[in-house]
Formats: structure tokens, sequence, C-alpha cells
């Protein structure tokens, strides 16, 4: 008898191994190519499509030459659902990118906090590097400690690097997407919110004047959210990318490997497979290490196109976009009627 995949088994293992052609083992006497995992892919994003728009249009490159990433951790920027692409894309369109790591990312890995912290900075430092990213800033608060945060500290110190790098686009968690489990993603996304309004504000801090910065204003915000954790976030746009792009992020996601590509992550889903008498040609000659990379790329590769296609296009990451008359709907309203391109 061949192998019938439940809706788990589509979910959790079809979706990031669509690119490969996974195989029952020959005494099942079935065998399931790549166009059967590329059904099966279809039915992922069917499952799928009731958390998400189904028709999103594709965002412009907004106008500006600075943008800032205020990110909790050290490897936000590149995680499957956002935002190494965009990063990639705004960089090769000229604009200067600045990443903000809140926390010390300690309880990142197994070499004990001190080593964490030190090892995941380096690493956010090469990955950010092929993004074509200028620097890191990291706050170092501690890990897994959100909760505890002084809040108003944490948010002042994002009104004064707002102030200092006068970004023009900040990408960062949004800060009322619902079903956020991660106190850092949430913690972080809600001060990064208020200190965007309270960073052009002359009378929020004005003690900063005194360093030598001004009040400024960001006229634009993308703010990403995962959906797989419960509804809430509802994305109104895609912000679309080449494949060299999508090469450049997985390429980022990847420089983490004090926490991504584990050796380990592939020897289970070794396991997995047999107990299903499932296996995947492509893995024949590729040690742990090797199949973990692969694996992982296909899965970033897999979000990118599902992304990409409620926008019509190959690669895409998907964010709830405020412009600068977003607080004047009405005027944005009138405008989008009624301005003409000269």
């Amino acid at each position: 008898m061949g192998f019938r995949p439940d809706r788990n088994d589509i979910l959790n293992r079809y979706g990031c191994l669509s690119n490969a052609a996974i195989r029952v083992d020959p005494a099942a006497g079935v065998r399931m190519d790549s166009l059967m995992i590329r059904l099966l892919a279809l039915l992922v994003m069917a499952a799928l499509a009731p958390l998400s728009a189904a028709d999103l249009p594709a965002g412009e490159t907004p106008p500006g030459k600075v943008v800032l990433v205020p990110q909790p951790h050290h490897d936000d920027h590149s995680t499957d659902y956002g935002m190494a692409g965009l990063i990639a894309r705004l960089v090769d369109e000229g604009f200067r990118a600045i990443y903000i790591r809140a926390s010390n990312d300690e309880k990142d890995g197994r070499h004990g906090y001190p080593r964490n912290d030190m090892i995941n900075e380096r690493e956010t430092e090469e990955a950010i590097a092929v993004l074509g990213m200028e620097k890191v800033i990291s706050l170092n608060w501690r890990n897994n400690f959100e909760s505890g945060y002084a809040l108003n500290d944490l948010r002042e110190q994002l009104i004064f690097l707002i102030r200092k790098y006068k970004p023009d686009v900040i990408l960062g968690h949004n800060g009322w997407e619902h079903y956020q489990k991660n106190a850092g993603h949430r913690n972080v996304g809600w001060m990064l919110e208020e200190a965007i309004l309270l960073a052009g504000l002359r009378n929020a801090h004005p003690e900063h004047f005194e360093m030598g910065v001004e009040p400024h204003a960001a006229s634009y915000f993308y703010g990403k959210a995962r959906l797989t954790w419960g509804l809430g976030h509802r994305p109104n746009i895609v912000m679309e990318f080449n494949a060299d792009q999508q090469k450049r992020k997985e390429t980022a996601f990847q420089l983490h490997r004090n926490v991504r590509a584990k050796p380990a992550g592939a020897r289970s889903l070794r396991r997995q497979l047999a107990r299903m008498n499932l296996y995947v040609p492509e893995f024949e000659h590729l040690d742990d290490q090797e199949i973990a990379v692969l694996t992982a790329n296909w899965s970033m590769e897999h979000v990118s196109r599902l992304h990409g296609s409620h926008a019509g296009v190959e690669f895409g990451e998907e964010y709830y976009f405020k412009g600068e008359f977003y607080e004047l709907p009405g005027l944005q309203g009138f405008l989008e009627e009624n301005i003409e391109t000269r």
C-alpha cells in the first residue's frame, strides 16, 4: 500500500520539500515524483489561503535614501516571512540600511550565555553584510526577559536612533499582530510603533536635542508577522524581489549557524522520512549539514514563492504597509483618485 499523507504531513513536510522528488520505498511499489509533490504543495497553499490575503498589490519602492531595521533578535531580518528580500531590494536600489538588534540573544545557541551573545552578534554582522547593510547596533537587552523590560527606556533608545539616522523607511514587526507569543517580537514591535510617532514630536525627549539630533518622522513603515501562530495580522501589500535577492536572503539565513541549519535537524528529518517509507534522492551523497542547508533553502524559497503568488510575482514578502498619509485616509484616498503622473 502506498503512503497516504494526511493534512499535517502535507503542511509540515511537503511545503518545504516541494522542490524534491520524494519517493516511497520501492517495496511499496509507489513513486511520488516532483509533479506529485508540486500538486501536494498546491494543497499546502490552499490550506494556508484562509490565513492570508488571496490578492494583494505589489508595492513600489518608496522614495528615500535610508532604511532602519529595528528587530528583537539577531536573525529576525532573515526569517522566511521577512525581511531580507526587501532589504536586499532597497540596498540594490540605493538605500543605506542599518540594523538594530534589541536583545543580546544569550539564549540562542548551546555555548552558554556569554559565548552565545558574542557568536550571534558576529554572525549578525556577517549576515547583514551579504544583504549590503551598513552596520549592526546592539542594544543588548537580555534575551527572554522581554516581559520585564523597562519599555519606556527601550522606546527612548529607538526614538533617539530614529532621530539620529533619519530613516525614510522603517522595517519592523507589526506591533498589533495578534497571537504573537514571542515576547521580544511583541514588545519591540509595540515600542517601535510608539517610537515612530514620538520621534517626530519636539516635546518628546527634548533632552535629545542637546546631543545634536532633531525630531524626525519616518514616512514609510513595513510591518511583518508570521501567520502560523494564529490569525489577526492582515497584510496589505507584497514587496517583490528578484532571484538574486532571494539567494542572498537564503545565504543571510544560513549564516546564523549558531541556531540555523543544524545537522541534528537533518538527522531528525531522515528518521521521519524513513518511518514514512520515503526518501529524497537529492539527499544521497550529502552529509547532515549539507542536507540541513538544502532543506532550509527549499523552505525559504517555498515561502517567498507562496507570498509572491498573492500578488502575481515570483518572489515576495507580505507586509502591513503604512505610507506617509496613512493617518489621513480621506486625503490618501483623494490623492489616489486624483493625482496623475506628468
